[in-house]
């Protein structure tokens, strides 16, 4: 005869799964919609030139879900000030994230400033020239 309490383990087990991967997503959804909320945000924000200094991977891990989210440092000026930021993307494999941040290491961006505020700025896709990776 089975033991109900046993009965409820399967079920236990896919729900615990399921919310894994439930906080895995709320992590890249979060990633995802700031890009977004700053892309839109940018819009109608000078352009400047600007270059990629450098760049780093960092995995993030919930439970057995992991993903790589790879951040460009770049630096632009503007009135000659110097001032910097960084560009984030995620990618469910290490080797393209370091691919990605291989690949635009010294390159030359197109970088948004807030006039008022020109310490903050976003890298926008459709600024950039044609062979933009992200």
């Amino acid at each position: 005869m089975r033991n109900s309490a046993s009965d409820g383990d399967p079920l236990r087990g896919l729900f615990f799964l399921l919310v894994l991967v439930a906080i895995g997503a709320a992590g890249l959804i979060r990633l995802f919609a700031w890009s977004m909320v700053k892309g839109l945000m940018a819009g109608g924000w000078s352009t400047t030139q600007g270059r990629v200094e450098f760049g780093s991977v960092v995995e993030h891990r919930v439970r057995y879900v992991s993903y790589f989210v790879a951040t460009l440092y770049y630096s632009y000026s503007l009135n000659n000030e110097y001032y910097s930021g960084n560009f984030e993307r995620a990618f469910l494999r290490e080797s393209a994230a370091d691919r990605f941040v291989k690949s635009m290491k010294d390159q030359m961006i197109f970088v948004r400033s807030n006039p008022n505020h020109p310490e903050k700025s976003a890298i926008l896709k459709q600024d950039q020239p044609a062979g933009w990776p992200a």
